[in-house]
């Protein structure tokens, strides 16, 4: 059996529901389109603006300071707070600005403060490349883009136009919700993509947004991997807002969880060939899920919609006694909190330590390397940044071509 009838039997009703809404092309995805998109939901609800002048870069890339043996991809969302002077560039490879919204007549309709000449230049200061992140997350909007060669065609300029101008240094494309219709023509699109991103920049850099579980079956791996630099692969949002209690990024598929990162990792190493998984950066989340509860019974029930919580908060009320202390599921190797305020509480998220299990874990499977969503949901400062550090940085003098845990990258750079 296929993949993607595979994941059909044990999902009809959910792929049904991500592949056959109708959504208004601006922005309205449906309850399961993907993470980033409800991150990005909220945003617009709340009318989050971009914070820094709109600006293209001045700076050219300079060498990086630190070498690192794997890819390090992070989010920049538009809105986030955080000071691009204060981020912590040696150990990235990658900034992806998140984003800006790609119409379905290949036109921009918002380019959400891009481009943000700030962190263009502190990162190229370090030696950090920048991507452009560029979302559709409507159905309809994606199949009258990826239909029409004409359409597709603008997309390929704009997108160009957008990142070079900028001074940038690549783009990241975040299609969540991809219809099966628009399988193949997704491909051609990333295959035009990069004809004419190689031909504007030399050699530019291209990534793209993966599902932990492609329900649908609309994502060809393989042939994503051969037109991509790598595989983004969102493993997060295991357990959502909108169902139970349960990990965000478990890391084993074993007791009462049915997808993990181990499961995805199979998945994706099973039908990427003749490539592998190191093609892939492991996404990891610097955020978690507060749920109201039935009880503190483990897995739980909900009694309401959950609540994004970033990591600096979660670590916050582990450390208060009215709310921890902190639990660690083994099955999933996650941390968690239950707790009575009102009513029963659980809240499920990813701290330092259980990344460093995941670090390992991305290195012992032989990915690309790893990265996060998303930056300013953990302070400079935090802990899980040393647990990074330890995993990734090449110690002075060590030479990592030798390394066969990762898809070393030979210094932050990977185009």
């Amino acid at each position: 059996m296929s993949r993607g009838a595979s994941v059909f039997v044990t999902a009809l009703l959910l792929a049904w529901a991500m592949i056959s809404s109708a959504e208004a092309e601006d922005f309205a995805p449906s309850s399961h389109v993907g993470p980033h998109a409800r991150f990005y939901q909220d945003a617009r609800e709340r009318n989050l603006l971009p914070t820094h002048p709109v600006r293209p870069g001045r700076l050219a890339r300079a060498k990086a300071a630190s070498e690192l043996s794997g890819e390090v991809l992070a989010f920049y969302p538009y809105w986030s707070s955080a000071d691009p002077a204060d981020l912590r560039y040696e150990l990235l490879t990658t900034v992806a600005y998140f984003g800006a919204d790609l119409g379905s007549t290949g036109e921009f309709t918002n380019m959400n403060g891009w481009p943000d000449g700030d962190l263009i230049d502190e990162a190229h200061a370090a030696g950090v490349g920048v991507a452009l992140t560029v979302v559709n997350f409507s159905a309809s909007s994606m199949t009258t883009l990826l239909s029409s060669a004409l359409n597709r065609a603008n997309a390929v300029d704009n997108i160009v136009s957008a990142v070079a101008d900028a001074g940038a240094d690549g783009v990241n494309i975040d299609f969540e919700g991809l219809p099966f219709a628009q399988k193949a023509n997704f491909i051609a699109f990333l295959a035009e993509l990069r004809t004419a991103l190689d031909d504007a920049l030399g050699s530019g850099h291209i990534s793209v947004d993966m599902p932990a579980v492609d329900w649908a079956g609309a994502y060809d791996f393989d042939k994503i991997a051969e037109q991509a630099d790598f595989l983004f692969v969102m493993a997060y949002d295991y357990h959502w807002s909108g169902g139970d209690p349960g990990p965000v990024a478990p890391l084993y598929d074993d007791g009462p969880w049915n997808y993990a990162v181990r499961w995805t990792l199979d998945d994706y190493e099973t039908y990427i060939a003749p490539y592998d998984l190191s093609s892939v950066v492991l996404g990891l989340p610097l955020y978690g899920y507060l749920w109201p509860s039935v009880d503190g019974t483990v897995p739980g029930t909900a009694t309401g919609a959950g609540s994004a919580v970033i990591l600096a908060t979660a670590d916050s009320y582990a450390d208060d006694p009215a709310k921890g202390p902190r639990l660690f599921d083994d099955d999933a190797q996650s941390p968690y909190l239950t707790y009575q305020s009102g009513g029963w509480y659980q809240l499920w998220y990813e701290d330092a330590d259980s990344l460093a299990l995941r670090f390992e874990y991305a290195k012992t499977r032989g990915t690309a390397g790893v990265g996060f969503w998303a930056l300013g949901y953990a302070g400079s400062e935090h802990p899980m940044w040393d647990e990074l550090d330890a995993a990734y940085t090449v110690p002075p003098g060590d030479d990592d071509d030798d390394d066969d845990t990762g898809g070393g990258c030979g210094g932050n750079a990977f185009f």
